[in-house]
């Protein structure tokens, strides 16, 4: 929809809206408009640096410390441009605001400070306005009204007005950052409705920050998949067909057949599982494109499914020379898997170097992980040098020395055709990370499929870096998986990837909203918009999850349930088994989180010891590796990230989203909980008696105890050590 748009279809959008509030399932519109929404994250990512670069933009005490240092006069001006804007410009833009006009002075970084500054505004009252669970349908035609008389379009919607906004909105910061005169700025900025317009005084029931640059995107039909055997006999199933430690796969092998319905013999896993089948059935119904990117990508399952996905691209190219599929994984951690992934990946690159109808259709690069944030903490990291030599060795790991990861597990069909789709979540597709693993994955027809392609358009870029120091450090170069020898081909791949429409029909009624942390930290909203769904819980918070020890997710817990007493708050955690711990780190919150009254259970996980070829013996261990909560029955949130703070900072590539779909959310709480109350699906989290297990040995309760204790503190302190915020 554009401003030049009818009533009519304002009226149409609206009711789309204020339907999803009210659980109507009223039709969404037609055409869904998704440029502008890009568009406006394009632009946030542009002044990105400028507003949150450094930790001195966001941390009041560190900022002070700077001021302090400075001379008197300069002091004396901070103090008063300080005194004029305090209040009306939150703190996290001031902090900015002043370090470009004042303390290095730049009227072009000032400029986007403001830019910056107007379109979060935005975001809130856009948000809200879409936003299918808060608000009466009488708020939001308020703030329609009052969005549209700020914007002054009388027409304009929430998917269609900041391309035709935004040269207005950066004259406007491009003049006041070009005041001379600190008050003369201070006045005009605050005179500015667009900038400084109290709009929570007129509407106290706004919330304070939309926590996403795109929005809630509608028209999507959306779906939780998140069954496959876990059985013991599925473990061994697996660990009698190993691929590593003397085995080898076997191609010829019936099982290694990507079963289909008119041939249904072939791998037990394609054969019988959901999860894994739906992942096929999206390959084969492609007429496009097909984009991955997946994390743990190995074993008989991801040999098998290579070579379906290389096999129907050549068919597909038969009828459409221009079919493309794009992979894209992370070397650079592999979780001790090497053996068995690497195979899969010898086996992709081979074909596309001795067949040149495959090498023309398919693409394997290898993701750029340097631009993430580090996850070691305390700046541990910065003592091992970046040197060629050290990188010798660091090859040899089976984890990146910074913890930087490229988590996701991900793919998209057609993401530039009027039928997108999209799979994503916990779900790796490694015989022994991902085979018999508790997971979920969320499949989504409709516009929001299409944009989890653009938010990937960074990666590709970033994977096709023209920087040599970045290029030197990606992982097998020598073995043909480094990415240089497609820098020819730089452009036209990404033009490929880049999502060029500007709008898609709908495919059903559901809004999603995208939750990520992207290629290079700028984007890092999962945490945000999990604390976002605690905060307006009222009656249940379900979670399932791999790890629960995120300081900002467990606090938001604990003070809504000192809030709302009433309020039910289960968490099916994973015991940690493949950590040999007894638990740890997942102990490390629980025994507080239980005093608020949080009940804490822990999944019962199978693990077995298999005798490989070469005589070696190894234990493997389930995971409830999901990531996953609903909230009240009416949102939940799906997804890669865990909730830790390494993840959830933007140290690993992630992607998840919310969804509202009632009956699919219906459908994970049943199952929740019946195996919270199964005994043989759950037990309680002994924290009581727990006895932390540390080289073959368990500690006594009190000094297990006291070590949960110091992981807290250590973990709550952590962020202002490392000045961040």
């Amino acid at each position: 929809m554009r401003l030049s748009h009818s009533f009519k279809g304002v009226v149409v959008s609206l009711l789309a809206f204020t339907a999803a509030a009210t659980g109507l399932g009223a039709e969404a519109p037609a055409s869904i408009p998704i440029q502008d929404r890009l568009a406006m994250q394009a632009r946030f990512k542009a002044n990105y640096a400028r507003v949150r670069g450094s930790a001195e933009f966001g941390r009041v005490d560190l900022f002070h410390s700077r001021i302090r240092a400075l001379p008197k006069a300069t002091q004396e001006r901070v103090n008063r441009l300080v005194a004029e804007l305090d209040g009306a410009v939150p703190a996290k833009i001031l902090m900015p605001l002043l370090h470009w006009r004042i303390l290095q002075s730049s009227s072009e970084d000032v400029a986007g400070v403001i830019e910056f500054l107007i379109s979060t505004r935005l975001t809130v009252l856009r948000d809200f306005i879409d936003h299918p669970l808060h608000g009466t349908p009488e708020q939001k035609q308020q703030v329609l009204e009052y969005f549209r008389s700020l914007l002054s379009a009388p027409l304009a919607t929430t998917d269609a007005f900041f391309l035709e906004a935004l040269p207005r909105i950066q004259a406007l910061a491009t003049r006041l950052a070009g005041t001379p005169d600190d008050r003369d700025f201070a006045r005009e900025l605050l005179g500015s409705r667009l900038a400084a317009e109290d709009f929570r005084k007129r509407f106290p029931f706004l919330p304070e920050a939309s926590y996403s640059w795109l929005g809630f995107i509608a028209g999507n039909a959306v779906e939780l998949v998140n069954e496959n055997d876990r059985s013991m006999e599925r473990i061994q199933w697996f660990n009698d067909r190993v691929i590593f430690a003397g085995g080898k796969l076997d191609w010829s092998a019936p099982y290694m057949k990507m079963p289909t319905e008119a041939d249904p013999e072939g791998h037990i896993a394609f054969q019988q599982d959901p999860i894994f089948r739906r992942i096929r059935d999206m390959i084969d119904s492609a007429k496009e494109s097909v984009f991955i990117d997946i994390f743990l990508f190995g074993g008989t399952m991801g040999a098998t499914l290579s070579r379906h996905l290389i096999d129907k691209t050549l068919e597909k190219r038969a009828s459409n020379p221009n079919f493309r599929v794009l992979l894209l994984h992370d070397y650079a951690t592999n979780y001790n898997m090497k053996e068995e992934m690497m195979p899969v990946f010898e086996y992709i690159r081979d074909r596309i170097r001795r067949e040149p109808e495959v090498g023309k259709s398919v693409t394997l690069l290898q993701a750029n992980i340097q631009r993430h944030p580090p996850g070691i903490p305390f700046g541990l990291s910065n003592l091992i040098p970046k040197t060629d030599e050290t990188f010798q060795e660091i090859q040899k790991k089976g984890t990146y020395y910074e913890s930087k990861i490229d988590h996701s597990k991900v793919i998209v069909i057609d993401a530039n055709t009027d039928s997108p789709q999209a799979y994503f979540g916990s779900k790796n597709w490694s015989d022994h990370s991902g085979g018999y693993y508790y997971d979920d994955a969320l499949w989504v027809s409709g516009p929001a499929a299409a944009m989890v392609q653009a938010s990937y358009f960074d990666d590709v870029d970033a994977a096709l870096t023209t920087d040599p120091q970045e290029r030197k450090w990606f992982y097998y170069k020598e073995e043909g998986f480094g990415n240089d020898h497609y820098l020819p081909q730089r452009q036209e791949i990404l033009d490929w990837v880049r999502v060029t429409r500007k709008e898609y029909p709908a495919k059903g009624t559901q809004p999603v909203r995208i939750a990520e942390a992207n290629v290079d930290g700028r984007i890092k909203d999962a945490r945000n918009i999990l604390v976002d769904m605690i905060r307006s819980a009222e009656k249940s918070i379900y979670m399932e999850q791999l790890f629960i020890y995120d300081k900002y997710v467990n606090d938001a817990l604990m003070k809504r349930k000192l809030e709302r007493p009433s309020l039910q708050v289960k968490i099916l955690a994973d015991h940690n088994g493949n950590f040999g711990m007894n638990g740890f780190p997942n102990t490390m919150f629980v025994k507080e989180m239980q005093s608020y009254g949080i009940e804490v259970r822990a999944r019962r996980t199978l693990g077995i010891t298999a005798t490989f070829p070469d005589g070696q013996m190894k234990s493997y261990h389930q995971e409830n590796h999901r990531k996953i909560t609903s909230v009240d029955g009416r949102v939940m949130l799906v997804g890669s990230s865990n909730l830790n703070p390494d993840t959830l900072q933007g140290s690993f590539r992630e992607f998840g989203a919310q969804a509202f779909d009632r009956e699919q959310i219906a459908k994970f709480e049943r199952k929740f909980l019946h195996d919270w109350s199964d005994p043989e699906a759950s037990a309680d989290f002994e924290i009581e008696t727990f006895q932390l297990r540390l080289g073959g040995k368990e500690l006594s309760p009190a000094a297990s105890a006291l070590i949960n204790d110091i992981g807290a503190a250590l973990i709550r302190a952590k962020d202002g050590i490392e000045g961040k915020y």
